[in-house]
């Protein structure tokens, strides 16, 4: 999703075909903050401006303006994996808090891969080895290939295999 940033804030862009018109809200609060232009430096404008008479509003009306994401955020685990974490936290002298926060930081860096079975299948004519098979295996065997990918590189895969014939068996 596109996004535009201003004074804390997130806000969503969108566009409107039929209205030719770009548009967003602020994302990440409880209040409907919308805006609109016809070019991007018309919606850009448009958000900043909604940003600041979102921040003249909450002021007029003794109101806390909320930020699009304080940082602060409940997560509700089994009591088993509670207990883990907490053990792991003590063994490496952090609190939970910290060990949570390393934990969350190291998946956003290196997020996980998505795995799955992809089948390979053979066409009528025996092509050129591309590599030597596994004793015992002959051309025109099914063969299964597994293949780690980054999510963001599942549909590529997908695409590719499709193109070589081969089935996939997307588990």
């Amino acid at each position: 999703m596109n996004t535009l940033k201003y004074k804390g804030y997130i806000g969503s862009v969108a566009y409107s075909e039929p209205d030719k018109v770009f548009f967003g809200k602020l994302e990440g609060i409880d209040d409907l903050v919308n805006y609109e232009g016809e070019s991007v430096s018309e919606l850009t404008a448009a958000f900043q401006e909604a940003v600041e008479d979102y921040l003249a509003f909450c002021d007029d009306h003794g109101v806390k303006p909320e930020k699009s994401y304080t940082g602060t955020f409940n997560v509700r685990i089994a009591p088993d994996t509670h207990r883990q974490i907490a053990n792991l936290a003590a063994e490496a002298g952090i609190s939970i808090n910290a060990f949570v926060k390393q934990a969350l930081a190291a998946a956003v860096e290196n997020p996980p891969v998505r795995t799955g079975d992809f089948v390979q299948g053979f066409g009528a004519e025996e092509p050129e080895p591309a590599m030597v098979m596994e004793p015992g295996v002959k051309y025109g065997d099914k063969c299964t290939v597994k293949v780690s990918v980054p999510q963001k590189d599942v549909q590529l895969l997908k695409d590719l295999a499709g193109r070589m014939g081969w089935a996939i068996d997307n588990k």
